[in-house]
């Protein structure tokens, strides 16, 4: 599905490779590249006032945030950009920091990835108390451990909005009301789910943070604050510098806008696949949808050959899946992807308390392979033919 959009998909079949490590991050379209390469040629300057090329900087910096809100249906001006979502979320944790009082408890979970959970670890250094939400054999979450630690009124909890390691959606909706029911700053990672499909951001969620690069875009991050955490924690310290650069406390230092630029280029694409972005992620969603099944029904067939981490295969998900191939080393088994011309990804994905529990004795190591829109049905065949040479 649009795979000639994409020059890396291109040049990589051309050479009888395949990509199948989205879930890390997604390639450019065509428009995206043209749109860094004209900006850095012709445009590149600094933002500011009067001067035509520091003007034309400001706007392309307020249209990439438009874009995203338009994206994640949330206003513009609770929009930011940044570096990448583990940068994103250690800033909002600098901004935090300032409310916590020793004993304060705080929330996450063991389904995670790292970028939301390190950042409010960091707490701790202020005297918070930070509490870890258990996952079971199959990634999901103890919700009677979870009821249990918002008993104890926490400050802050932080979720996962999707799995990087099994493709889990999880129910963000209800868990981020009972955590504010509970009192408490509600902090969601959205990285895996934006490029999937269309988010409605909960009004029970005050942070979110999205990487654009998992979602055809340049190496870019964007966050949303919820109206009550920016009047809150968004403030500048020096009361000489005007009102708009209480975004600095979030934006910290010259943003990269090429990459912006970059991003407008991927939102040209979307808007080529349908007039409205959401619908361009909800065409995605469909294809992929068609993808996962069809992956799905491959290991349910290798059923006693080949471990499949997270639900069961009857089950949805997104198109991630971390597995093993019993009785190999999964070492060996990226080898044999690699000399095939299969880019996939072998380790923990920055998930470590996720992947020790659904695969202890791999030390939580696997492999992952995860798919994008411009993937195929062949793209997957290719794949489970590697892995069944190696299970055979």
């Amino acid at each position: 599905m649009n795979e000639e959009r994409f020059p890396a998909v291109l040049s990589c079949a051309a050479r009888g490779r395949i990509l199948v490590d989205n879930a890390a991050g997604a390639q450019l379209p065509d428009s995206a590249l043209e749109r860094i390469q004209r900006y850095l040629t012709y445009d590149n300057a600094q933002r500011g006032g009067i001067f035509a090329r520091t003007e034309a900087t400001n706007e392309l910096a307020d249209a990439a945030k438009r874009e995203c809100a338009e994206l994640i249906g949330a206003p513009p001006e609770r929009v930011g950009t940044g570096l990448n979502s583990s940068t994103l979320a250690f800033a909002f944790a600098r901004l935090v920091a300032g409310s916590i009082r020793s004993g304060d408890r705080i929330v996450v979970t063991a389904a995670d990835h790292e970028a939301n959970v390190a950042p409010w670890m960091w707490l701790r250094r202020f005297g918070a108390q930070v509490h870890v939400v258990p996952v079971d054999a199959r990634g999901d979450l103890d919700e009677e451990k979870y009821r249990t630690l918002l008993a104890s009124e926490p400050v802050l909890v932080a979720l996962p909005w999707a799995s990087n390691a099994t493709g889990t959606v999880f129910d963000v909706g209800a868990l981020s009301r009972a955590a504010k029911t509970a009192g408490a700053t509600v902090v969601v990672d959205g990285v895996q789910a934006f490029p999937h499909f269309p988010l409605e951001i909960p009004r029970s969620v005050d942070f979110v943070f999205f990487s654009a690069y998992k979602c055809y875009a340049p190496h870019l991050a964007f966050w949303y604050l919820s109206d009550s955490a920016f009047e809150r924690f968004v403030h500048a310290d020096d009361e000489r510098i005007p009102s708009e650069a209480r975004y600095w406390t979030m934006e910290t230092g010259t943003q990269a806008y090429e990459a912006l630029a970059g991003w407008l280029g991927t939102v040209d694409y979307l808007r080529d696949v349908a007039p409205e972005p959401r619908r361009a992620l909800a065409a995605f969603a469909r294809y992929e949808a068609e993808l996962s099944a069809h992956m799905r029904r491959g290991f349910a067939e290798r059923a006693g050959k080949v471990t499949l981490y997270g639900r069961p295969p009857d089950r949805e998900r997104l198109p991630v899946f971390a597995f093993n191939v019993d009785g190999v080393d999964g070492e060996e088994v990226a080898q044999r992807l690699e000399a095939a011309g299969i880019e996939a990804r072998h380790g923990d994905y920055y998930a470590p308390r996720l992947m020790q529990k659904l695969a202890p004795d791999r030390h939580g190591r696997a492999l992952r392979i995860s798919l994008a829109h411009y993937n195929t049905i062949d793209d997957i065949e290719r794949c489970f033919a590697v892995i069944d040479g190696v299970a055979g």
